[in-house]
């Protein structure tokens, strides 16, 4: 028979104060219920004392937390980059209207933290930018012809910095992509693709040849895989879009291009329609694991776009909406001639089941919800500007809006 012994006068009076200390100092325990906090409580958490600021910025706990979230982790917002002289200047961190009935969290100015690495040292602007769930990759032109890889996550202010092998220079790399996915591994790894000029006749790759070398952050080293492909500024290389272990590129004319990162080795991909004139690509990207393009009506009015999705098989692509951006143009600039709008992203809500655009016109960001066709404005960025400015100079295009992801991922 097991005797129950009633607890002493001193036990039974813990307060629940008394029990936050107690796990306080259980290290294992604290971590367990801390790794199961989202990425924004927890950076606050880091200000409740030194220990826990220690424990959350311990390498092995930030690998863990981002292997837990990994799978359900979604981007909250955009990082807008204006382009001024071929560099990117960063200026604006607008949060997606998903969870919030407050506009004023939907957007603001980018955050001290942010700006806090790049201000004065990217007084010149950034070069070759692109960023995966989370990080951004980018050059900083140092000197005259000295110019320094970046992979910074805004999130924990971390970032590391590496060097292209000798016989490369900013001027040879036509673009940086970067492939990243924590739900596989804490590693990423850098795509950096470059022009290739062969003094055989006979090379199969023929002019305007690009090759492909790799950084893997897991060795710290660089390879050139040799692997190359011809393309004469057709392919939109810079915004590449890495889902499903591939780097993925779209272009006007010919058929789209698939670059498996871990086997180094191009594979097919399935392609869309081509108009006389060529693709009109409005957006390339991907949520949730799906990667969507937006493209100019073939055969239809000017002002309808197509939005694709690509089938999980890559056995095609699937037509999910035809959006009038005239209408939407037109609805905005609230008159008959309207506005030019330019596409940001698109968003599923998956908790409300809707599916939105995230548009730049003329210094206004608005959400425009495909099926009730309907918007709202999430910010006017150009009030944010410190001296008032032309709103075309905010008028974001797909190229300068990256997804910000709020995470922990080491680098």
């Amino acid at each position: 028979m097991t005797i129950l012994k009633a607890a002493s006068p001193v036990a039974g009076d813990l307060t629940a104060s008394s029990g936050g200390e107690v796990i306080a100092d259980k290290e294992d325990v604290l971590s367990e219920i801390l790794l199961r906090l989202p990425t924004k409580y927890l950076l606050q958490c880091c200000c409740v004392s030194k220990h826990w600021h220690s424990l959350i910025s311990a390498p092995h706990f930030r690998r863990r937390h981002c292997r837990r979230h990994a799978s359900t982790s979604t981007a909250t917002g955009l990082l807008l980059f204006r382009t001024f002289s071929f560099k990117h200047l960063m200026d604006h961190l607008v949060y997606f209207p998903n969870n919030s009935n407050d506009k004023n969290c939907y957007s603001r100015t980018i955050p001290s933290s942010i700006r806090r690495f790049h201000y004065p040292l990217a007084f010149s602007g950034f070069h070759h930018l692109h960023s995966c769930n989370g990080l951004l990759c980018f050059g900083l032109l140092l000197a005259p012809c000295e110019c320094n890889l970046y992979v910074y996550n805004p999130c924990t202010c971390s970032y590391a910095s590496l060097s292209l092998p000798k016989k490369f220079s900013l001027s040879t790399i036509k673009a940086i992509n970067l492939a990243f996915d924590p739900s596989r591994s804490e590693f990423y790894r850098i795509i950096c693709i470059y022009a290739y000029n062969s003094e055989n006749d006979n090379d199969p790759f023929g002019d305007h040849v690009y090759k492909i070398l790799i950084y893997a952050s897991e060795s710290g080293t660089w390879k050139d895989t040799g692997k190359g492909f011809s393309d004469k500024y057709d392919y939109l290389l810079k915004r590449g879009v890495f889902s499903r272990g591939c780097i993925h590129w779209v272009g006007e004319n010919k058929p789209f291009l698939a670059f498996d990162v871990e086997n180094e080795r191009f594979r097919t991909m399935p392609s869309t329609s081509v108009p006389e004139n060529g693709r009109k690509i409005c957006y390339f990207g991907d949520w949730g694991g799906r990667l969507h393009v937006i493209q100019e009506c073939d055969g239809g009015a000017a002002s309808l776009v197509d939005v694709m999705e690509l089938q999980k098989d890559y056995s095609g692509w699937s037509l999910k909406y035809r959006i009038d951006i005239g209408y939407l143009g037109r609805g905005i600039g609230g008159n008959a001639d309207g506005i030019k709008v330019d596409v940001l992203c698109l968003v599923e809500a998956n908790g409300e089941g809707k599916t939105m655009l995230i548009v730049s016109a003329q210094g206004r960001i608005l959400s425009y919800d495909i099926v009730d066709r309907t918007f709202e404005e999430v910010c006017n960025v150009s009030n944010f500007a410190s001296v008032k400015q032309d709103p075309l100079e905010y008028k974001y295009k797909w190229g300068q809006a990256f997804q910000h992801f709020e995470t922990l991922a080491c680098v």
